[in-house]
């Protein structure tokens, strides 16, 4: 099955955004597709949190689609747009397939898939989109004990191995997709690269440990975050 596009983009110039489905004329059996939209926020850890929400109209809401089909999905909000803000959402397409009747079952072991998609639907905000980054030791726990690269377990290293787990606050328009965290103090500077980089939505916090050597001594003062789109953002101190 193939699905396009993987990121859904509304904005004031596109209105309705259409995703694409194409089942395979090889799939043994049409696929039934609930779809739905839901809000959508992250955690501290950047796990997804969402809800049912109707500010987006999704059509058509439940289809089945043979071997060799095309589906489109269309998605509009379902009245005007004034935020100021980038809005995020998530369009779940849920497999409801009807399980095999009991007839059509060939005797032995039966393994039966079922798969949901989730896609990530972002709308531009009114107006423009200006990054605003904000930052703070976590409360109640500046310093944490890590693990040094390529060991599971510290046996009393000395110096010991620490981390300072700071919180990060997108306080801007649009989401911002971190590369590089990078911590700051008297004469010293250090570094978190994060594989395949990670986003942080508008309105949300986001929480990470950035391992410290022995030679970054006292509180930090400065954070500075690479984005995947190759810019370098100050983050301010405080605010929240």
């Amino acid at each position: 099955m193939l699905i396009q596009p993987v990121v859904v983009e509304l904005s004031a110039r596109q209105r309705v955004a259409s995703v694409a489905i194409s089942l395979s004329s090889k799939a043994a059996s049409p696929l039934r597709l609930q779809a739905d939209v839901l809000s959508w926020t992250q955690d501290l850890n950047g796990r997804p949190v969402t809800e049912y929400t109707d500010d987006i109209l999704v059509t058509p809401p439940l289809v089945e689609i043979r071997p060799g089909e095309r589906q489109v999905f269309r998605l509009a909000f379902r009245g005007p747009r004034t935020s100021t803000d980038e809005l995020a959402y998530r369009l779940k397409l849920e497999d409801i397939s009807a399980e095999k009747d009991a007839a059509e079952v060939v005797p032995g072991m039966q393994i039966s898939f079922r798969s949901n998609y989730d896609l990530p639907v972002l709308a531009a905000p009114v107006g423009t989109a200006a990054p605003l980054l904000r930052w703070k030791p976590c409360p109640g726990s500046e310093t944490a004990d890590v693990a040094l690269p390529g060991q599971t377990h510290l046996k009393a290293p000395t110096p010991r191995a620490t981390a300072t787990c700071i919180r990060v606050l997108n306080d801007g328009t649009r989401r911002v997709k971190v590369n590089k965290l990078m911590l700051s103090g008297d004469g010293w500077q250090e570094m978190l690269t994060l594989k395949n980089g990670e986003t942080v939505l508008v309105g949300t916090e986001r929480e990470w440990r950035v391992p410290r050597s022995p030679g970054s001594i006292g509180t930090p003062s400065g954070v500075q975050i690479e984005t995947a789109q190759g810019t370098t953002l100050k983050a301010e101190a405080g605010g929240f």
